[in-house]
């Protein structure tokens, strides 16, 4: 049997996990920023915000967009079951888009046959995620200008996206600029998955870009139980450097530091292991070229 995909671990992983279990800090230390901060500047994003998972990363996307009981979202009903249920956690209404037939990815084409009958029936998304499906991006261009028209936040699932890029504009003739997946050029928020059958791993994990600030700081204070240190967001002076406070109802979604020290350790190899990829999927395209 072929697995659908085999975690790579090397002993410069093993060693960065080890020198985490002899630290101070097994969790909340300095190893989270540095994945945070690595990751970010590979997909040439604002923020980002490393979680337990990527089903925790996509619930608190929703949260800090606003999602509600009773909005709608949509999302593709080719992908892992969190997709869709990050929206149930809100309460929110649930629809999906229809796919490509070719890409497998969410259909541009049906999309906007939705929202125009949505609109009508006056029950347009508040979020659409769109997944890109085995790393294959989706046409985020036009998804986007469809999201000006039709005023809904995207939430990119990119589980098995980390390392894609696309080209930014609608006629790749003329602009052959292109865009990491992850940049959220053209989303309010990018998911990513470090399972190990992902293309990089933590064990669990995952995490979710930004490059708006209050997305960022709402997600950062969901991913751990509503709770701040910061003196400015508190609702009387602290009683000291010590002190923090519960604002807001969040969640246990923090990633450990051994986690972060693994993929700190594997974002590293991140374009080699995409190569590979790339050479693995060209071999089947020629394996079955001419055949249904």
């Amino acid at each position: 049997m072929i697995p659908y995909a085999r975690q790579d671990i090397t002993q410069k992983d093993i060693r960065a996990v080890k020198n985490v279990l002899k630290s101070d800090f097994l969790t909340q230390g300095p190893m989270v920023n540095r994945f945070e901060n690595a990751t970010r500047k590979y997909a040439n994003s604002k923020y980002a915000v490393a979680v337990n998972s990527a089903t925790s990363a996509l619930h608190i996307a929703c949260l800090a967009l606003g999602l509600k009981q009773g909005d709608w979202v949509w999302t593709s009903p080719n992908s892992f079951v969190a997709s869709a249920n990050c929206a149930v956690y809100c309460g929110a209404k649930l629809d999906f888009v229809d796919i490509d037939s070719k890409t497998y990815n969410m259909s541009i084409n049906e999309l906007e046959k939705k929202l125009k009958k949505a609109k009508i029936k006056k029950k347009l998304p508040k979020i659409v995620i769109p997944v890109h499906f085995a790393g294959q991006p989706c046409e985020m261009f036009e998804i986007h200008k469809l999201s000006k028209k039709y005023n809904f936040k995207i939430i990119e699932d990119a589980s098995h996206a980390i390392g894609s890029s696309y080209i930014l504009s609608a006629h790749p003739n003329k602009n052959k600029k292109f865009t990491k997946v992850g940049s959220c050029k053209h989303s309010d928020i990018t998911v990513f998955s470090f399972h190990p059958v992902k293309i990089i791993t933590t064990g669990e994990g995952g995490m979710a870009l930004t490059n708006q600030k209050y997305l960022h700081e709402r997600m950062i204070l969901l991913r751990s139980h509503g709770i701040t240190r910061e003196a400015k967001k508190m609702t009387h002076v602290p009683d000291g450097p010590w002190y923090y406070q519960q604002i807001d109802l969040g969640y246990n979604y923090r990633m450990t530091d051994i986690q972060a020290a693994l993929g700190s350790q594997q974002i590293k190899r991140l374009d080699k292991y995409v190569s590979k990829r790339n050479l693995i999927a060209k071999r089947y395209d020629k394996a079955f070229e001419g055949l249904p």
